[in-house]
């Protein structure tokens, strides 16, 4: 791998398995590849997916794919790291409108802790997911990227540098909701929070809402454990929470199920 220092969101992957492994977690970080004939068969699904997206991928000699590269390789693909915006206060109105549960990392240094979180979030639809803290330095680490498993390409990373700040600024039109290994309501007892006009915030942590965050956290939740010394993760956990705030979810009428349907369908 090389990173190009006057363009730091610029990573050129030199090895098969490099390449390989961004085309199954991470594709739409492609932006070129170049491959000997030797290595052309090993990347044919890859060239193959970004031919149809207009990507350039071509079967060139050593001396063109030792330009991309900067040294001697079989294969050369250039990939662009997604930029991580700051996070607005705009963008929580228009994320409560559209009904999304936007997740608050703070303080994770386990990247497979964070992948859990991220696995989590894509399988309940949860698109956002702000880095508070030493999360943020995990932004590009391979390990969360591995450990994602493909999820990360439906789930915006957003940095959040000011977390005490921005909580008080949402406060008025999202339900912040915090999760601790040992303190506040057991989840197991509370009741799915769904407030009308007002859009849900879950803030995980490892060790729990740091204390001068307690005060802007308006619901504290227990993370889940069967026995009282031992909670899950907050990683373990982001599965089970996102279930019970979208068993909170209105549910969505069925198109077509509803009296006047089946009298129109009667009618045709």
């Amino acid at each position: 791998m090389s990173l190009d220092q006057a363009n730091p969101n610029r990573v050129v992957l030199r090895t098969l398995p490099a390449i390989l492994a961004c085309f199954r977690d991470h594709p739409k970080a492609l932006r070129e590849l170049r491959a000997t004939r030797e290595a052309a068969k090993a990347l044919q699904e890859v060239a193959a997916w970004m031919g149809a997206q207009g990507l350039p991928a071509t079967v060139v000699g050593s001396k063109e794919v030792r330009e991309l590269a900067e040294a001697d390789a079989p294969a050369a693909a250039v990939t662009a790291r997604p930029v991580l915006g700051l996070a607005k206060l705009s963008d929580f109105a228009e994320w409560r409108e559209a009904g999304d549960t936007v997740v608050i990392a703070d303080g994770f240094d386990d990247p497979s802790d964070l992948a859990s979180v991220v696995r989590a979030m894509a399988a309940f639809g949860s698109r956002r997911l702000l880095l508070a803290g030493s999360s943020e330095r995990l932004a590009f680490e391979p390990a969360l990227w591995d450990g994602s498993r493909g999820a990360l390409e439906a789930v915006r990373l957003i940095r959040a540098p000011a977390l005490g700040g921005l909580l008080k600024l949402i406060e008025p039109t999202s339900v912040v909701i915090g999760f601790s290994p040992k303190l506040g309501r057991s989840l197991a007892e509370a009741a799915p929070i769904r407030a009308p006009g007002r859009g849900n915030v879950v803030l995980l942590s490892p060790q729990g809402v740091d204390a001068d965050l307690q005060p802007k956290v308006e619901h504290l939740i227990r993370l889940p454990a069967a026995k009282g010394d031992h909670a899950l993760s907050a990683g373990d956990s982001a599965a089970l929470i996102l279930h019970w705030l979208n068993a909170a979810a209105p549910a969505k009428p069925r198109e077509g199920t509803g009296f006047l349907a089946r009298k129109r369908a009667r009618k045709a």
